[in-house]
């Protein structure tokens, strides 16, 4: 995958990590972490050191409806911590195996 990071400017990338956050608290403001969020969140499961975890559809600036992102999200909800543990491109779509492979020691 290439490195998006280095496509972005400081202020695009500090840009789109607030919205994310944003994005984020807004799914666990709810207080709900176990119903998906349309199909841009997705509950899949937990990690042996309880880290809930998040399949999650992120569209970047500039990507266009093709070129978003997959992220596998672990939430420490005591710790109010959440944690990116893979991204993959939207056409490398993960599978429950890569997910798995992903928060495996998290």
């Amino acid at each position: 995958m290439y490195d998006l990071r280095q496509k972005m400017t400081d202020d695009e990338y500090e840009q789109d990590k607030q919205a994310l956050k944003e994005f984020l608290c807004g799914y666990f403001s709810t207080g709900d972490c176990r119903s998906a969020q349309g199909s841009s969140i997705c509950p899949v499961k937990a990690t042996p050191r309880g880290g809930k975890v998040l399949k999650v559809r992120w569209a970047y600036p500039g990507c266009g409806k093709s070129g978003s992102l997959r992220l596998v999200v672990v939430a420490y909800c005591d710790e109010k911590r959440v944690v990116i543990a893979q991204a993959f491109a939207r056409r490398d779509d993960p599978t429950d195996a890569d997910i798995q492979d992903s928060v495996e020691d998290m």
